[in-house]
């Protein structure tokens, strides 16, 4: 009774046939669905529900859809892959770090190898090496005030 005026509804909003019946068997599904529900006006339910499911649809197929880009478009996009150069750099300040780490002494290079590197809380290293967690705070601090300084170009 109140399916071909839904139809021509949605098909007016939606320019697609095919998903406008698929809506409308959609709505008549979500009354079915809810039996308990009740309805003074059905018309005016059925057509509330058909906006809903149309509000959804079209949100849905916004998401799902992309434009063509022409592809002279992706030429121009840089890669994700570093440069030769960059490579280099970052070897190089690697290769500082560990030196700047290896200038520490042993028990705080351990220290620090196993919060930063290993990830372990400073309560798991402490139990880790039988130090305090404070004892764990000081080498810590230590180790990132050397390195940041020496980093900045203070010295160590």
């Amino acid at each position: 009774m109140h399916a071909p005026e839904l139809g021509r509804f949605l098909r007016r909003r939606l320019g697609d046939p095919h998903a406008a019946s698929d809506l409308v068997q959609d709505t008549f599904l979500r009354v079915v669905e809810r039996p308990e529900t009740r309805v003074q006006d059905l018309r005016a339910y059925l057509f509330a529900i058909a906006r809903n499911l149309l509000l959804n649809h079209v949100k849905q197929e916004a998401r799902r859809r992309t434009d063509a880009v022409p592809h002279e478009w992706m030429a121009e996009v840089a890669a994700d892959v570093p440069t030769p150069e960059d490579e280099v750099h970052s070897r190089l300040e690697l290769e500082r770090l560990h030196r700047l780490i290896a200038a520490l002494p042993p028990r705080t290079q351990q220290i620090f190898a196993l919060n930063r590197i290993d990830g372990l809380s400073h309560a798991d290293v402490a139990r880790r090496l039988g130090l305090s967690e404070s004892a764990v705070q000081k080498h810590l601090a230590q180790a990132v005030l050397h390195v940041t300084r020496a980093l900045r170009g203070q010295g160590a």
